[in-house]
């Protein structure tokens, strides 16, 4: 099934005297700590009949699976238009602040065409990889283009069935995401400039389907992720 992109903005926020609660960053998939658990407080324990009032709509996105990034009041999201893929950034009043196209996106006839990647906000820098495992860079201010790696040509890679469905994970110095390479299932690149740091040696399953996330247990940081099984 096709999914046309219309970013939705609610109010659901709990009015204390004349101000309101002021919203917390939703800077990457699943929120800050890729858990789907948000910090924010004094939220309403139940929304009026009806539901939330909407604020504003914004349409013409194109089509695609992936969810929005919020930072510093401004909404990202990807869309397919025409094949391509772009990226949107809409200020907090509902206006497209800039539309970048980031090439071909995953437009199989008949294989749930459309983005799949929600945007890894970082500071004044974006992240975002495409059906077709281009991983990109921008800056997230003005939306130019920073580096950008065809992971599946950098690193022999073999996309899957219904195409990357990935978002970009930041750890310290490095993105990580997961082209599915010979012995190359995940690679860290350098953030700032998408050099390779490291790949996984050993590993060369393909993509799943998934995101990596950090978990830290005791002295050790783990990256964490899924890979088909080889049958």
């Amino acid at each position: 099934m096709r999914s046309s992109r219309r970013v939705l903005v609610s109010l659901f926020i709990v009015l204390v005297g004349v101000g309101t609660v002021s919203a917390a960053d939703w800077p990457q998939f699943r929120g800050p700590g890729r858990d789907g658990t948000s910090p924010e407080t004094g939220l309403m324990k139940q929304w009026p009949d009806g539901g939330p009032a909407e604020l504003w709509s914004c349409a013409g996105l194109g089509e695609g699976f992936s969810s929005v990034a919020i930072a510093d009041g401004v909404v990202y999201v990807c869309g397919m238009i025409s094949r391509q893929g772009y990226l949107f950034a809409i200020d907090s009043q509902g206006k497209v602040k800039y539309k970048v196209n980031y090439g071909p996106e995953w437009d199989k006839a008949g294989n749930l065409p459309g983005t799949r990647t929600t945007p890894t906000v970082d500071g004044e820098r974006l992240y975002i990889m495409s059906g077709q495992g281009r991983i990109a860079c921008y800056n997230a201010v003005d939306g130019k283009r920073i580096w950008y790696v065809d992971t599946l040509k950098k690193f022999a890679g073999k996309n899957i069935r219904w195409g990357i469905a990935e978002s970009v994970l930041i750890d310290g110095d490095k993105a990580i995401c997961t082209p599915g390479g010979k012995e190359a299932t995940v690679v860290a690149l350098n953030k700032m400039t998408g050099e390779t740091v490291w790949t996984s040696k050993g590993l060369s399953q393909l993509s799943a389907y998934c995101s990596p996330i950090l978990v830290e247990r005791g002295p050790n940081r783990l990256i964490l992720t899924l890979g088909p099984v080889k049958k």
